[in-house]
C-alpha cells in the first residue's frame, strides 16, 4: 500500500467543513453517560497498594452513540438519535442534555427493564487510574422494538445519512439492523457502521465500516500488520459486503479502502496524545458528513477525519472538534 500523496489545501478543507454544516444525520446505537472524576494523587493508601485520588472535579457527558451526536453538532450538523435509555436518572440526564445541545430526541425510548449505561473514569494528572461501568444488557420487548422501528422510519425521512454506533449494549440487533439497511438502500442514503466484535454476524451491505486494528483482526481471523493490511481490507469488504473500509490504526494513522479505487495509507496527524476516549466517534462523524456528499472522495473525507482526530486526542475526556479548531490545527501542521 502506498501513502496518500494528495494533500488537502486550506481552501478545500474550509469548503468541506462549511458543507458539513446543516447536514442531517441519524445516529442509531448504544447511548451512555461518560462520567469523569478528576483529581490528583499525593499518596498511596495505607489500606492497600493503590493511589488515593483527591477529587477536584466531576463531569458527566453524553457518551457512546450520544458522543457521535456531540461530534456532529460540533461540526454544525443537525443530528437525530434513535436509542434506548433506562427509565432512570441517568436516562433522563441524557435526554435533557441532548435536547439542550440541539439534538432531536423523539427517538430516545425509555426501557423500564434497563439501567442506563454509565462509564466512570477516575483520572489523575491526565492519567486514567481506573474505570468502572454500570449497565444492564438485556433483550428488549417487542413493544419497544416497534417504537424504535417507528422512530427510525420517521427520522430517515429527514436525514442525509445514517451512522450505526454499536457499543455492544444490545440495541443493535438483527431486525433493526436489517431494517436500516433496507430503508437506507431504498432511499439511497449513506450508511456508516462503527462495529462491535460481538455483532459481526449481523453486519452486511453498508457503505462504510470503520474498525480499529484489533476489531479488523478479529473480523479477518489474523493480526493486522503492515504486511497484511491489503488482505485485511479485502476480507472486511467481503465479509460485511461493505462498499468502503477505513481501518483506524492509532499512532500509525488510517488505512483507507475506497470503493473502486486503490487503497491508501494516511499517517496520523496527532502531535500530542492525552486521551483517545471517543476518538473513533469523531472519525466516523466526520467521515459520514463528508463521504455522504457526492462530490467528496473517501480519501478527502479521511484526511479531514484524521485532522479532527488529531485535535480530539490532544484534549482530555470525551472531546469534540469544531471547524475552527480543525482549521487552526491544519495551519499548525503546515
Amino acid at each position: 500500500m502506498k501513502n496518500s500523496d494528495k494533500n488537502l489545501s486550506r481552501d478545500r478543507l474550509e469548503s468541506l467543513l462549511a458543507a458539513m454544516s446543516g447536514r442531517r444525520v441519524l445516529v442509531f446505537g448504544d447511548v451512555m453517560v461518560d462520567c469523569f472524576i478528576r483529581g490528583v494523587v499525593e499518596r498511596i493508601s495505607p489500606e492497600a497498594p493503590v493511589p488515593v485520588v483527591s477529587v477536584r472535579k466531576r463531569e458527566s457527558l453524553p457518551g457512546g452513540a450520544a458522543n457521535v451526536v456531540r461530534n456532529l453538532l460540533a461540526l454544525g450538523a443537525r443530528p437525530e438519535i434513535v436509542a434506548l435509555v433506562g427509565d432512570d436518572g441517568y436516562g433522563r440526564l441524557l435526554l435533557r442534555e441532548l435536547a439542550e445541545i440541539g439534538c432531536g430526541t423523539d427517538g430516545l425510548v425509555a426501557d423500564a427493564e434497563r439501567e442506563t449505561s454509565v462509564k466512570t473514569r477516575v483520572v489523575a494528572h491526565r492519567q486514567q487510574v481506573v474505570r468502572f461501568d454500570q449497565e444492564t444488557i438485556v433483550a428488549f420487548s417487542d413493544e419497544l422494538k416497534e417504537q424504535l422501528k417507528k422512530a427510525i422510519i420517521t427520522a430517515l425521512d429527514i436525514v442525509d445519512g445514517v451512522i450505526i454506533s454499536d457499543y455492544g449494549k444490545g440495541v443493535v440487533e438483527e431486525e433493526l439492523f436489517d431494517l436500516l439497511v433496507a430503508e437506507t438502500r431504498r432511499r439511497d442514503l449513506f450508511l456508516a457502521l462503527d462495529p462491535k466484535v460481538a455483532n459481526y454476524e449481523l453486519y452486511h451491505d453498508v457503505d462504510l465500516v470503520t474498525p480499529n486494528a484489533d476489531e479488523a483482526g478479529q473480523a479477518c481471523g489474523f493480526i493486522v500488520t503492515d504486511d497484511s493490511l491489503l488482505a485485511a481490507g479485502a476480507r472486511i469488504k467481503e465479509r460485511f459486503r461493505s462498499q468502503s473500509v477505513v481501518i483506524t490504526r492509532g499512532e500509525e494513522g488510517m488505512a483507507i479502502f475506497p470503493k473502486k479505487r486503490p487503497p491508501l495509507l494516511l499517517p496520523t496527524q496527532a502531535r500530542e496524545v492525552f486521551d483517545v476516549t471517543g476518538a473513533g466517534d469523531t472519525v466516523i462523524s466526520v467521515l459520514t458528513l463528508a463521504a455522504s456528499m457526492a462530490e467528496v472522495t473517501l480519501e478527502e473525507a479521511a484526511q479531514v477525519a484524521n485532522l479532527a482526530a488529531g485535535v480530539v486526542v490532544g484534549k482530555t475526556g470525551t472531546a469534540t472538534a469544531d471547524a475552527r479548531e480543525i482549521i487552526a490545527y491544519f495551519k499548525r501542521l503546515q
